[in-house]
């Protein structure tokens, strides 16, 4: 959510704080809870879109909106907890007439989704919602896949209505990279750092339950679930449709192309320009940059709360050590152990390489054209030292 809104759901709820508390909170019978579901933005925080629980009582005076996925920029250490999975994110609330107006002017469309609860049903949920508004439950640490402002959602529903819910759906062999894939098209360079990141968990297949971390699925699967053979919730309502945007991305700024070009063009160039200095004055960045990747690789594997980082087979071509190598590639003459790590390397690429084509592990294809690259560049540096 965006900033703004976050200070004004925070003003919001101060007041609302003051004025009522969860035990005095007593639905009438005309009160109805839904679910909201906000198509996708252009923002990375708001690629896979947005799920709220809407909350009308008339007779109560609200229509307020509950929603998981706040997060404040101003916490300390913020992008260190992010990469950490150790940022806490907030249940925060607003009226619904500050929550619309958001949307609209991110040009996302909102669904609403009626839920067929009866009075102690909805009464049950909504105390569920003031429980976990209280302070010492309002924070839960967000996990992309598996915690989020959707997942919740489902959450709570679930256990408003005894966990006796069943969620249809036709049998599906979509793995979380495929999913993901479906909201990255617009984003390719996106695409590419998650898939990067992300280890081979994220290619297994995506169960009925856990498709529901993206607000639509949530959405498509509520249309079609059931309780007590009766369906969960009315058919999906438009609140508001976005005009349609061109969300498309010239393939020529895709990273396999871009990555491709550029490997072809340095290896000819190379090729054509036999000069040992300019070799390692090229070869030094790339050696730093996939160093760099590798870090990062290690310690969302090793040092973080991410359960989809471990293992990582991108490794292959970002290895760590790289960064290491990088400092001794200026040198006259490489010292034997640098040699004989690029040997290994070497062999290690080739081997990731084949491996690719095999058995399709979690590596992006336009990663492919880096391991090559780099195969390129520790032949060279190795005929160098010859």
């Amino acid at each position: 959510m965006k900033i703004k809104l976050y200070l004004i759901s925070v003003l919001f709820l101060f007041l609302f704080s003051l004025t009522t508390s969860a035990s005095s909170i007593k639905l009438s019978k005309d009160a109805t809870i839904s679910i909201l579901t906000c198509s996708p933005g252009n923002e990375l925080y708001s690629l896979f879109g947005h799920t709220g629980i809407r909350v009308i009582d008339k007779a109560n005076n609200l229509d307020i909106v509950f929603n998981y996925g706040t997060f404040d920029f101003q916490t300390q250490g913020f992008y260190f907890k992010f990469a950490q999975g150790l940022l806490p994110y907030k249940l925060a609330c607003s009226e619904f007439r500050y929550f619309l107006p958001s949307y609209k002017e991110e040009k996302r469309s909102v669904y609403s989704q009626t839920l067929n609860l009866d009075s102690i049903q909805k009464q049950y949920l909504m105390d569920l919602l003031l429980k976990n508004y209280e302070p010492a439950n309002r924070e839960y640490l967000y996990n992309f896949l598996y915690d989020n402002c959707s997942t919740r959602v489902r959450d709570i529903i679930e256990k408003s209505t005894g966990n006796r819910i069943t969620w249809t759906a036709h049998p599906s062999t979509k793995s979380f990279w495929n999913l993901l894939d479906e909201y990255l098209g617009r984003a390719p360079w996106t695409q590419w750092g998650i898939h990067t990141i992300l280890g081979s968990p994220a290619t297994s297949t995506a169960t009925i339950r856990e498709q529901m971390f993206l607000p639509d699925y949530l959405m498509y699967h509520l249309d079609s679930a059931s309780y007590n053979q009766t369906p969960l919730a009315q058919p999906i309502e438009t609140i508001y449709e976005a005009p349609e945007q061109n969300l498309s991305n010239p393939w020529y700024l895709s990273p396999f192309f871009v990555f491709t070009i550029c490997t072809l063009a340095l290896i000819l160039f190379l090729q054509k320009v036999r000069s040992r200095r300019l070799l390692k004055a090229i070869a030094i960045p790339f050696f730093i940059v996939t160093g760099i990747i590798g870090c990062l690789i290690v310690f969302l594997c090793f040092f973080t709360q991410h359960p989809t980082m471990f293992p990582n087979f991108n490794a292959l071509w970002a290895n760590p050590l790289n960064l290491i190598v990088a400092f001794f590639l200026g040198k006259r003459t490489l010292p034997w152990i640098i040699n004989k790590y690029l040997f290994l390397y070497l062999y290690l690429l080739i081997i990731g390489f084949l491996l690719w084509f095999l058995f399709v592990p979690a590596v992006p294809y336009a990663s492919i054209i880096i391991m090559v690259w780099m195969m390129y560049l520790c032949i060279r540096l190795r005929q160098r030292e010859k």
